[in-house]
């Protein structure tokens, strides 16, 4: 008796590229390009995965099943899939891989690869010379788990998906739980879980309760990873003012502005199921699970909070603010975080731990740059700020008002 169905879809989550794309790409660099773009209207729900696929295999024109097999084995594969498969099975789940665009014959491969109990796909002859001419047919993924489920004794209440493209949506609508990995739009209001990034094992803790798992598949394993790799991009802000002295402030003002306007794109790519090559990729890491149904504006209001600070006062102010607001900030949070005990208006992240950290840190800061009366008003005034939950405003108004308060004694008008 199985403990549930683990139904996993293939083209962007266990190929972390698109099986039919790979295809074409081998054909032809023009028609890999219109795939592309059939691709995207997919994603956006504006064209059928009848209309993609039909439209999309009579451009593998010529491309035998032989020559699929091994683009599909190039094909490389979600991190830990194997191990995240093999755990589930453990755990006395059944595992289902479908996918309404790759064929039988490179799925049945692939089963065997992962050690998956079941598969459904495209129905393709496994020794056709030419992929282009076989007749397209959708599978039903929710009637083929259907037919499971019944067979395996099960109902839709033991049933997990995992799926990223509008195909899946009847079957997240059955299931008990859906899981969106780096999902379309579509998909991403339908989930009821959303994981980006490349890290398969980060579905468990989603599945299973935390006291099934060790301490390395637990949630807050994974909460952790998250929170390190973003407070290690806020910690990069440490560089800029020193940059500006060193280089240029203005080439510094500009660049900064340029990376803020395309990390925003990025960002509303990333949203509708787009990835661009460096920043979303970043984004996913870096992202916590409160963020994933939306655009997260935290770095791209920490942009705006030093350009602004910049902007509007000189080195010897604007450097210790920015060095607060990139060191002192992520020591409270990971410090909050690891060894917090103390919630502040129930906040998993503000703790009365992070904020002792972030004011003594801001204060030895503050120190080289003021005296003391001037270094301890501003580093309590930026505390106070930095508890208050203003959901990543802080990114902004810690390093603006610490300037202002440094310039203001520095001007005689406190």
């Amino acid at each position: 008796m199985y403990k549930g169905l683990i139904v996993l879809d293939v083209d962007g989550v266990i190929f972390r590229s698109f099986f039919l794309g790979r295809l074409i790409r081998y054909k032809s660099f023009i028609k890999f390009i219109k795939i592309i773009g059939l691709g995207i209207k997919y994603y956006k729900n504006k064209i059928g995965t009848e209309e993609l696929l039909k439209k999309g295999y009579s451009m593998a024109k010529g491309i035998s099943a032989d020559q699929a097999r091994i683009i599909a084995r190039k094909i490389k594969r979600v991190k830990n899939v194997v191990k995240t498969i093999d755990f589930l099975k453990q755990q006395g789940y059944f595992i289902s891989i479908l996918s309404a665009g790759v064929p039988n014959f490179i799925l049945n491969d692939l089963a065997k690869e992962l050690k998956a109990d079941h598969y459904s796909g495209l129905e393709i002859n496994p020794a056709s010379k030419d992929l282009g001419c076989e007749p397209i047919k959708l599978i039903s993924k929710d009637k083929i788990i259907e037919n499971l489920i019944k067979k395996l004794n099960l109902s839709w209440d033991n049933v997990v998906s995992i799926g990223d493209d509008p195909y899946n949506l009847a079957l997240f609508k059955k299931s008990r739980l859906s899981i969106g990995f780096n999902p379309s739009k579509v998909i991403r209001d339908e989930a009821s879980i959303i994981i980006e990034g490349n890290d398969f094992l980060e579905i468990i803790p989603h599945i299973l309760p935390s006291s099934d798992l060790p301490i390395s598949l637990s949630r807050e394993h994974f909460l952790w990873k998250k929170e390190l790799f973003r407070k290690l991009i806020h910690l990069s802000g440490i560089a800029i003012p020193f940059l500006t002295n060193f280089i240029n402030k203005e080439i510094i003002i500009y660049s900064l502005a340029l990376l803020i306007v395309f990390y925003i794109i990025s960002e509303l790519l990333r949203h509708h199921g787009l990835s661009t090559i460096l920043i979303s990729k970043i984004t996913k890491k870096a992202q916590r699970y409160t963020e994933t149904r939306n655009i997260i504006f935290g770095p791209v209001l920490l942009g705006i909070g030093i350009l602004l600070t910049l902007l509007l006062f000189e080195y010897n102010i604007y450097t210790p603010s920015i060095l607060i607001v990139s060191i002192s900030d992520t020591l409270s949070a990971l410090v909050g975080l690891r060894f917090g005990k103390h919630r502040i208006f129930k906040s998993v992240y503000s703790t009365i731990e992070g904020s002792l950290a972030f004011f003594f840190s801001a204060l030895a800061i503050l120190i080289f740059f003021c005296p003391f009366y001037a270094a301890i008003t501003t580093a309590i005034i930026a505390t106070v700020i930095e508890i208050i939950p203003i959901y990543n405003l802080d990114n902004i108004a810690i390093p603006l008002v610490a300037s202002a308060i440094l310039y203001f004694f520095k001007t005689g008008l406190i």
